[in-house]
């Protein structure tokens, strides 16, 4: 199954590189000709990572690890295939295993059907069933991670937790200390309404979104310069600089127009 919205490729950070499409992200970090894939976008991404190792002339056998920010179908897309046909370990937090092994889609959250009308909101939910949303395989083992742990995979990743998306939701923290995977902790583009910006998931797109906010705290001291986040682009300004739109903007992002500053362009 291949997306008619898929794009090429392209390095985000040192040796690492984003995929996915208008939507979502997901990524793959080099480490030492060893990969470690980052959350799984959607199941029709898959010819994306093939292309990829093609090009690099690298064999699936170099995927030595699946890490995902947190546990949701739309992160998922690819995990469980991975798993299957590498010997890679799939990471999750441990609030978030069950959740993985769930994996399909949930409910929709009112958010999402208040807002069906927005062309934006119709473009994500078409591409996304398009690409196996509500097919998606439940990760069927993982090993479980928590706060504070330095991962042993390529890349050495560095766990934050920031529940409130959902429980297990985790910020990645990669080379040195200068990047951070906020998965949908910390985005920058709102799915529904295809506002960009910084902010947390808006509203009742979190499990929690008082706690979304709150977990904002946990990033502080941080001294990452690039976010790489699950949904928008990159932001190349640095965390703290994105801590404190986030904040500005809230749950439910009511301060939006100081965020566009030079970002306002398509996803990868």
């Amino acid at each position: 199954m291949t997306s008619t919205r898929e794009v090429n490729s392209r390095e985000v950070a040192p040796g690492i590189h984003c995929f996915g499409d208008s939507h979502v992200n997901w990524y793959v970090l080099e480490d030492k000709g060893a990969l470690t894939v980052i959350d799984g976008g959607m199941q029709g991404h898959w010819s994306q990572l093939l292309d990829w190792l093609a090009r690099r002339t690298l064999s699936m056998d170099a995927i030595e690890a699946v890490v995902l920010t947190h546990g949701h179908a739309d992160h998922l897309g690819i995990v469980e295939r991975l798993r299957r046909e590498t010997d890679a370990l799939v990471h999750v937090h441990e609030a978030d295993q069950r959740l993985s092994r769930g994996a399909g889609l949930r409910r929709p959250p009112r958010r999402i059907i208040r807002n069906l009308w927005r062309p934006h909101n119709l473009a994500v939910n078409a591409a996304w069933m398009r690409d196996g949303l509500l097919r998606v395989p439940p990760v069927l083992q993982a090993s479980t991670f928590s706060d504070g742990e330095v991962l042993d995979v390529p890349g050495k990743l560095r766990v934050v937790h920031t529940p409130g998306h959902s429980p297990g939701s985790s910020t990645l923290v990669a080379r040195d200390g200068t990047v951070a995977l906020t998965g949908d902790a910390l985005v920058t583009l709102d799915v529904v309404t295809g506002r960009t910006g910084v902010g947390i998931m808006p509203g009742k797109l979190n499990d929690d979104p008082d706690q979304a906010l709150a977990s904002l705290r946990n990033l502080e001291g941080l001294d990452a310069q690039i976010v790489l986040p699950g949904h928008g682009q990159p932001w190349p300004d640095g965390l703290a600089d994105a801590l404190k739109r986030a904040r500005r903007a809230g749950i439910d992002w009511r301060d939006v127009s100081p965020h566009h500053h030079g970002h306002d362009h398509a996803t990868p």
